[in-house]
């Protein structure tokens, strides 16, 4: 009796599961996994979205640990000293999965104040691990330490890490690795082969006094010593009549490999190519791109780029090439990065020698049109881009290298003006006693301004000098917001890339001349806009960008070519907080470093 009991209950249990298998995505689960799942009754492919998880998981926890301190290098003839991360250039690569929670403890021991930041992690409600220093979090000083709490959402594919305090970040850095979930690997790009290349600029003066000087005076940066790939010069720099250390990448014929593309450098946009090899770009900014051919890309400092290539020819050796851009009329290291893409199966043995053909240094057209080829792999819908009948905040800020006036300051020029840069003639200065972040959650008001120009001011515009002030645009949570980057070329400047943290926005248009809000909007694409957070606006142009304000408190957003950035092209976003829990600014958390030394 009992054991026909036992058998009853089994089988009806059984035929309950069975039913609900087809209507409910728990009973699903708790069958098992699909061995083939399909979506419209074809396997995924690399275009089309993953099948929708049937329960949610919670990634782990990752863990690094990072020591700042200082290392001995020789490079471009000579050896110094430099701030590094576990004592390697570039620093430890961190590569976690989507969604996935890392926490970073950061141990200074430096000899001045440092900040990491995040760079692309949106830090959903999480501007305390943010980075960017006397904005978001005071440094950490020497002999202390800090914990980052680095909250992943939706980002996906290749961003990075750097330090965001002085000059740093040209020997602090790093690249942010994203994997796709276990389980959507094999409908991804991602599930080739992978190398990360991270361009950098290298320096032999001393990084914090080139800061110092800069801070001070508003002097022209000091000339680069070149660049490096992956901390290496390359053989087209020399020294004593020897070639310098060459990166080089081994790969089997006939095999695809993914390259995940750092442009870690401090000033000067770049082409990137192989010779005898098309590159299939998917990613930019981490987030997935309708999949494009090319022989080259081109990135800006602040910007990544995941791309593949089929290796299918049939020599021994090929060299990837790194070579600048430059639509300004400053003077810029003219100097080729070379690495070597290695066959460990050739057919012929002979070594390329020949360097893939790459644009002039300029050709501005084929720089703006190789930018407008970016689409997202996804169509948008009107809850990701404001568009339609939604009413957008529009924000048009003119973007220019500028001049403030410095009449009874120390190290004043004796033209009673210095170099500056400025977003609508307000230039930006970080205040020193008190981060943004921390007056505005709790403390005193006073230490930044919320009085804002959203659209240029004539009389401003054409004033002799710029603002200099802790100026922020304030938004509601919620919403709808346009920026428009209006480049206005007073002098030698050219492009610019402009990164927001806290947020990928889209960049829904672009073009050459001056904005025209009546007309131009009709040109906007609102139906599959790259989503990027470092925007590049052309010399005398203007672009673009939309996003809503979803994600509440304080987010810099400046130029990436560092020495603007420290001239004052930058200012905060302050979003306030909505009305559910979920829409609010978590909780400073313990241990927030000092503002005072």
């Amino acid at each position: 009796m009992c054991c026909l009991w036992k058998m009853s209950f089994l089988i009806l249990t059984f035929l309950v599961l069975s039913c609900l298998n087809d209507r409910f995505p728990v009973a699903r689960a708790l069958a098992g996994p699909n061995p083939s799942p399909q979506v419209d009754g074809r396997r995924p492919t690399p275009t089309t979205r993953p099948p929708p998880r049937s329960t949610p998981v919670t990634p782990p926890l990752s863990e690094y640990y990072f020591t700042v301190k200082e290392a001995n290098f020789t490079k471009f003839c000579e050896t110094r000293a430099i701030l590094t991360i576990n004592g390697s250039y570039p620093g430890p690569e961190i590569r976690v999965h989507r969604g996935q929670r890392v926490r970073v403890h950061v141990l200074n021991k430096g000899t001045y104040g440092i900040t990491i930041h995040w760079h692309g992690v949106k830090q959903p409600r999480n501007p305390w691990s943010d980075g960017p220093e006397n904005v978001t979090q005071c440094p950490i000083q020497p002999r202390k330490s800090f914990t980052y709490d680095v909250i992943l959402s939706d980002e996906i594919g290749t961003l990075w890490w750097h330090a965001h305090s002085d000059w740093s970040r040209a020997t602090v850095h790093g690249a942010l690795v994203i994997l796709p979930p276990v389980d959507e690997v094999q409908y991804s790009p991602y599930r080739f082969r992978d190398h990360t290349l991270v361009f950098g600029t290298w320096y032999n003066q001393d990084l914090k006094e080139i800061s110092d000087i800069i801070a001070a005076n508003g002097s022209a940066p000091a000339d680069a010593a070149g660049y490096t790939l992956n901390g290496f010069p390359g053989d087209q720099v020399t020294c004593n009549n020897v070639s310098e250390p060459m990166y080089s990448m081994t790969v089997k014929r006939g095999e695809t490999h993914l390259l995940r593309l750092v442009h870690a450098a401090m000033h000067e946009p770049q082409y990137f190519g192989i010779m005898g090899h098309n590159l299939t770009v998917v990613a930019r900014d981490g987030a997935l791109v309708k999949p494009f051919s090319t022989a080259y890309v081109l990135l800006y400092p602040g910007q990544t780029m995941d791309v593949t290539f089929v290796a299918n020819q049939n020599q021994s050796r090929y060299y990837m090439l790194y070579r600048y851009f430059d639509d300004s009329a400053v003077n810029t290291n003219a100097q080729n990065t070379t690495g070597f893409l290695i066959y460990s199966n050739p057919v012929d043995p002979v070594v390329n020698t020949t360097f893939p053909t790459l644009p002039g240094a300029k050709d501005n057209s084929t720089a703006f049109n190789f930018t407008a080829k970016l689409r997202s792999l996804y169509s948008r819908t009107e809850k990701e881009v404001p568009r339609g009948n939604v009413k957008v905040t529009r924000i048009i800020l003119t973007v220019r290298v500028d001049t403030v006036n410095c009449n009874g300051s120390s190290n004043c020029p004796s033209s009673g003006s210095k170099s500056a840069a400025s977003f609508n003639r307000i230039s930006f200065a970080a205040p020193t006693k008190l981060d943004v972040l921390r007056a505005y959650f709790g403390g005193p008001s006073s230490i930044y301004n919320t009085s804002y120009l959203l659209t240029p001011n004539e009389e401003v515009e054409n004033a002799t000098y710029a603002y200099r002030g802790t100026n922020v645009i304030e938004l509601n949570y919620g919403d709808p917001v346009e920026i428009v980057f209006q480049a206005i070329d007073d002098g030698p400047a050219g492009g610019h890339p402009l990164h927001l943290h806290g947020y990928s926005f889209f960049q829904v248009g672009m073009n050459n001349g001056t904005f025209n809000s009546t007309t131009d909007p009709a040109s906007y694409n609102t139906d599959d806009p790259p989503e990027q957070n470092t925007a590049v606006v052309f010399g005398s142009g203007w672009t673009a960008v939309r996003f809503f304000a979803r994600n509440p408190g304080v987010w810099f957003m400046h130029c990436h070519f560092e020495s603007h950035a420290s001239w004052g092209m930058a200012t905060a976003l302050i979003v306030k907080n909505g009305a559910k829990n979920h829409q609010k600014l978590r909780r400073p958390p313990i241990g927030l470093p000092s503002c005072s030394a």
